[in-house]
Formats: C-alpha cells, sequence, structure tokens
C-alpha cells in the first residue's frame, strides 16, 4: 500500500459485503490502542476486544484516548470477548460477574456480548441452560447491551453440537457465534450449516489448525493458525455459511503462541490477507452450491 492509499477492508462478492474483523487474541501482546492501530493498518474493517485488554486501559486510565483513536481509525466493534463458564457458576457469582462484563461493555459503547458455555463438569439440563441465558439477556438489556453465543465444540464443554447449540438459543434472540475451528473439532457438517437461519447467525470466527498431531478432536487452541496455515477444511466450513445466507462480520481469532512473538501489525496484515483468501475460497464454494461444499467439508 502506497502513501495516501486506504485499504479496502470490505470483502464483497455478487453485490454482498461482509465486514472483516481482527479479534484482540490473535496479537495478544498488544494493548488496546495498539490493537486498533494495528487492525486499521492491516486493512481490517473491526476490532473485536477482550475483556483484559479492556481492563487494562482503563487501569492506565486511556480508555478516552482509545475511543478516539476507534473513531479517528474508522473501525467498529466487533461483540466484547467475552462473558465466560456461564454454565459453572452459581446464580448469584454469575449475575454479579456479568454485571462487570455488562457494564465493562457499557463503557467502551460495546453493543454486544459473547456468552461461553464453559465446561461445567456435569450435564447441564438443557431448560435449566436456557433460563440463565434468559436472565443474562434481561440482564444485559439493563445495561443498554445485547448478546451473542459462542459454539465451543470441545467434548468437555457445554452444549458442544450445532444442534445442541441451536435448540438451546432458538426463541431467545441470540445469534450464534460459529467458529470455523470449533465447527471443525465438533465435527459439523456442510449440509447443517447451509441449511441454518442466516439470521441466527451474528459473528463467524475465522481460524484455521496445526492438524499433524492426530484426531481433530484433540486439537487446542494452541494449535489455531491463520487460515490457510493448517489443515482444517475452512473454506468449505466458511462457504457453507455462507450458502446459508449470512452477510454478517467475520473476525480472524488464532491462539498460536507464535503470533505473541510477532509485531501486531504484521499479524494484522497476514490475518487481514489470509482471511480473504479463505474468502474467496468461501465464495466459490458457495456458488457451486451444498453438494460442493458437503465434498470440501
Amino acid at each position: 500500500m502506497t502513501r495516501g492509499e486506504e485499504p479496502d477492508r470490505r470483502t464483497a462478492a455478487g453485490g454482498a459485503v461482509l465486514r472483516l474483523g481482527l479479534n484482540g487474541a490473535t496479537i495478544p501482546g498488544a494493548d488496546l490502542e495498539t490493537g486498533i492501530g494495528a487492525a486499521r493498518a492491516g486493512g481490517f474493517a473491526a476490532y473485536e476486544p477482550r475483556v483484559p485488554a479492556l481492563l487494562d486501559c482503563e487501569r492506565r486510565g486511556t480508555r478516552d484516548r482509545a475511543l478516539a483513536r476507534l473513531e479517528a481509525s474508522g473501525l467498529s466493534w466487533l461483540p466484547l470477548n467475552a462473558l465466560e463458564e456461564v454454565f459453572e457458576m452459581a446464580p448469584r457469582a454469575l449475575a454479579a460477574h456479568a454485571h462487570e462484563i455488562f457494564s465493562l461493555a457499557a463503557r467502551f459503547s460495546i453493543p454486544q456480548v459473547i456468552v461461553v458455555p464453559g465446561r461445567p463438569g456435569r450435564a447441564v439440563a438443557l431448560e435449566t441452560a436456557r433460563a440463565t441465558l434468559s436472565a443474562l439477556v434481561g440482564q444485559a438489556r439493563d445495561h443498554g447491551v445485547s448478546l451473542c453465543y459462542e459454539l465451543i465444540g470441545f467434548p468437555s464443554h457445554a452444549f458442544a453440537s450445532l444442534s445442541a447449540a441451536v435448540d438451546l438459543t432458538t426463541g431467545l434472540g441470540i445469534p450464534l457465534v460459529l467458529d470455523t475451528f470449533h465447527l471443525a473439532v465438533s465435527r459439523t457438517v456442510s449440509e447443517a450449516l447451509c441449511a441454518l437461519d442466516p439470521r441466527a447467525i451474528g459473528l463467524v470466527h475465522l481460524s484455521d489448525a496445526l492438524t499433524g498431531r492426530g484426531r481433530v478432536e484433540a486439537l487446542t487452541d494452541a494449535d489455531r493458525v491463520l487460515p490457510g496455515e493448517g489443515g482444517l477444511p475452512v473454506g468449505g466450513l466458511l462457504g457453507a455459511i455462507l450458502t446459508s445466507g449470512y452477510r454478517g462480520p467475520v473476525s480472524v481469532e488464532v491462539f498460536h503462541p507464535r503470533y505473541g512473538a510477532t509485531d501486531a501489525s504484521s499479524v494484522a496484515r497476514d490475518a487481514c490477507r489470509s482471511a480473504r483468501d479463505a474468502l474467496t475460497i468461501a465464495w466459490q464454494r458457495a456458488a457451486q452450491g451444498p453438494m460442493r461444499n458437503k465434498e470440501d467439508s
């Protein structure tokens, strides 16, 4: 990019525009302001903040400066990541923790918070979990924010399949966060993704993974790398999501430790480039229809 040029911050095909975002986990060494700057320099349209970075920003008294930098950059917020372990906490402790997270989001003018199920160590009844989420919806509304629910595909986590996550959230007004990594780990088939109501999806996390160590179910977050650097069927999974009609934001979220040892702006540029490449493949899969997605997933 030459001086004076602005990167194209949207990925389009057939008139449909996707908003690309960068998750703060992808650049773990960056504080909030640095992360926003790296996302802008990398060509992203949005930034997905994480709770520790916001708390650190407030401890240092730089919240107003960070918000001004976000506005000046032309970036928008993606949902705050995250309110975690919601099915592990006692109701009173969960309500107190949720108050802290929702208040934090409101102070930074972040409109949504991602809810993550965690590993309760016991079976959680569907109706109990739905009641927990319903209470959180009301509590979030009191703070002026709304919720998304992330499907975590690890077998030890609650509701670790797409069908279980859909059953859990249907009717509660909580869209899903679908992660290509967790879809692969949970062995989600493309037909199920193609058949989703796109309004049930609020955000897509984009990541690949190093797959040389055994079965996909044994993968961990530390195996997660940029799209195209691993062995997951990212193009097929993302293509199936696009086939459903989804045209919302896509955020790059990886955790491999090697990215923390690299300059944040450099990682962001690589992340944006790899995301665009993955989306190019995904649009091709979507154009070819569900059967091709099935073959490539």
